[in-house]
């Protein structure tokens, strides 16, 4: 009797042992799923963090484009306007010259003629001498 009474205890301590490590097992599982549900969250919050980033990445270089645009048009017109005046100021000395020289040559019509003779015969004499 002393043997049924050891397999008898034996079946109860594999039973009660069996229920615990299935129990384990159970929580084992469930701490498990709350720690991959945890891990899903922050992968989709890291996800979303980065699809704004990217977002905000695209809209700054967007923006820093149209300025440099802004500013490449700006600089254009500016160039544009200075140019202008440039072009106006040399044309304007150059009427004051043409002035001068008409002005001279009314003055002093012998000495202009000697001039005008002596810039002929130089550039006839570069032109003949290639």
């Amino acid at each position: 009797m002393d043997e049924q009474r050891v397999q008898d205890r034996v079946s109860e301590t594999t039973e009660k042992v069996g229920t615990m490590a299935s129990d384990a097992a159970k929580q084992a599982g469930a701490s498990m799923q709350g720690t991959l549900e945890q891990g899903k969250a922050m992968i989709q919050d890291a996800q979303t963090s980065a699809a704004t980033l990217a977002r905000q990445a695209s809209e700054t270089g967007r923006q820093a484009m149209a300025q440099a645009g802004e500013l490449v048009q700006g600089a254009a017109r500016e160039a544009s306007s200075q140019a202008t005046q440039a072009a106006t100021s040399l044309y304007q000395q150059g009427s004051r010259a043409g002035d001068f020289i008409s002005q001279y040559a009314a003055e002093q019509p012998v000495t202009a003629l000697l001039v005008a003779g002596a810039i002929g015969y130089g550039l006839a004499y570069l032109i003949h001498r290639r």
